[in-house]
């Protein structure tokens, strides 16, 4: 979940006074220690340890398609999920932990700083953890069909990875849940909601907007787009998911979906029209 309600004045000017000009840090709220591990939910899981253009380890897990009657899944496409901003993928595979047993394999990737993953998180360094799962999965699996789904600020991501790498990853589609225009877009919009966490609006102005995804959404055709975006999300708000949408080329589908932020998946509906996009 975006936690922005927590950014204040005082963690603005801490990092000002400290000489540091990166504050998308302030925007990842990471847990170390994982809650469950996808044995306790009954799922055959392999722990992936890649490393980042820059060296820093990145400990993720890969969760293989369920085989089918036939079977070995060998021709199953592949998902990269990109969680939310807080806790770590111990706790975000409730919304991609019943993927397997659709046929679909799931490479959940933890970003530097969160769960058992090395260094700091901040933008726009978490690309490179994400182009070295993508160098993972197409050295593993050449031929299989890659897709990039991403959830709230992992969205954002998500978008801007596929515009960086759907060319030489061969990156088949992209899917978004609970998604926004950009990083200061969302700052300003969650800062302004009250006094307090109105003291720290002024400072979002220092916040990058070179990584926006509505800077590269329109980048991503040919490749197919598929959204969805609850009206009842209180963090992230509809209007700027949809904003996003329409600034993308087609293909591309929109979907209003039902529940609170990232809940999406926890409806039949929207898993079947994920799984159609996936297996078309």
């Amino acid at each position: 979940m975006l936690r922005l309600t927590r950014l204040s004045l005082a963690s603005f000017l801490i990092l000002l006074l400290t000489g540091c000009s990166n504050l998308t840090s302030l925007l990842f709220y990471p847990q170390q220690q994982y809650l469950r591990t996808p044995t306790d939910i009954g799922l055959v899981y392999e722990e992936v340890t890649t490393y980042a253009a820059d060296g820093i380890e990145i400990n993720s897990w890969f969760l293989p398609a369920m085989p089918s009657k036939n079977g070995e899944q060998d021709d199953s496409p592949i998902v990269l999920f990109l969680h939310g901003n807080a806790e770590n993928i111990s706790t975000h595979i409730g919304s991609v932990y019943w993927l397997p047993e659709q046929g679909v394999s799931v490479f959940l990737l933890d970003y530097r700083g969160f769960g058992h993953s090395k260094g700091d998180p901040y933008i726009p360094a978490i690309f490179q953890d994400v182009e070295s799962t993508l160098a993972w999965i197409r050295a593993r699996f050449p031929q299989r069909k890659v897709f990039i789904l991403g959830q709230s600020i992992g969205s954002a991501i998500a978008v801007t990875s596929m515009a960086l790498f759907k060319d030489e990853y061969k990156l088949s589609g992209l899917v978004l849940d609970s998604t926004f225009t950009g990083y200061r877009d969302i700052a300003q919009e969650v800062t302004g909601r009250s006094f307090i966490t109105w003291l720290a609006w002024p400072f979002t102005w220092l916040l990058p907007t070179r990584w926006d995804p509505q800077e590269y959404i329109a980048q991503i055709a040919p490749s197919p787009i598929l959204m969805f975006h609850s009206k009842a999300d209180p963090v992230l708000p509809y209007e700027l998911g949809n904003e996003l949408y329409q600034k993308a080329q087609g293909p591309k589908q929109w979907h209003e979906s039902k529940g609170g932020h990232i809940q999406s998946f926890n409806f039949e509906e929207y898993r079947q029209l994920l799984l159609n996009f996936l297996h078309n």
